[in-house]
């Protein structure tokens, strides 16, 4: 074996034995059908401007700073552990809805089906300090780094009085790795084929009267479910 054949042979192994003597450990993809991640959202006025932002409480395989959970010591009194204001990762989403919704004629009036366009995309960020954040500041929940672009497909939502059911598939269009706690975390290695999301929502908002009708808004959780096989582009 040649000097220069060796020495690059010595410069991969070093490059792939990086992370291990770092003690770096690097998270997994999502077996198919199993929960990718678990968030609590806020839902400003579903028919008009309107604005989805929440918190990320579980990502499969990601160990926690503090329990093992996602959430940082609160920095400030009036904020509550394991809550919006201490989460390391948040989701947002301006304009969820690219076009009007498309209502459709059942039997029973109580059941409100709608469908509505693809090509909205939401956002996970991370933020390695969080300091508060406000349901009534949307913009709070996009503060941090960009690590995970997702592009829906169209939105299928039943209802009925105050509460709604909400099911789409979305695809991992951008993802960029991070260092936390240890670990190497990388959307595009966790989710490669993107999540199908179902979300719960109880149409009771969570922001301040004064500023918004709480009849145009929704607040609830929701799980992402990892797509498995080659996603048809």
């Amino acid at each position: 074996m040649s000097k220069f054949k060796f020495s690059l042979l010595v410069f991969m192994l070093a490059a792939f034995s990086v992370p291990a003597l770092a003690g770096e450990k690097v998270v997994k993809r999502v077996p198919a059908g199993a929960v990718a991640f678990d968030f609590v959202f806020e839902l400003s006025d579903p028919f008009g401007q309107s604005e989805f932002m929440g918190y990320i409480a579980f990502i499969e395989g990601v160990d926690g700073d503090l329990d093992g959970n996602l959430f940082a010591d609160p920095v400030d009194e009036r904020h509550l552990p394991f809550s919006k204001d201490t989460a390391y990762f948040t989701v947002y989403l301006n304009k969820p809805f690219p076009g009007g919704p498309l209502f459709l004629p059942v039997p029973d009036t109580a059941l409100i089906p709608l469908i509505y366009p693809p090509g909205a995309e939401f956002t996970v960020y991370f933020n390695r300090y969080p300091d508060g954040r406000d349901w009534n500041k949307p913009d709070s929940f996009a503060r941090g780094v960009k690590i995970a672009v997702f592009k829906e497909s169209a939105l299928f939502s039943t209802g009925a009085s105050t509460t709604a059911f909400n099911v789409f598939s979305s695809r991992l269009i951008k993802s960029r790795p991070i260092k936390f706690n240890g670990q190497r975390i990388d959307f595009r290695k966790l989710v490669p084929n993107g999540v199908t999301v179902t979300n719960f929502g109880n149409g009771i908002s969570s922001r301040d009267p004064e500023e918004y009708d709480y009849s145009l808004g929704a607040s609830g959780g929701g799980t992402a479910i990892a797509i498995g096989g080659k996603h048809r582009k």
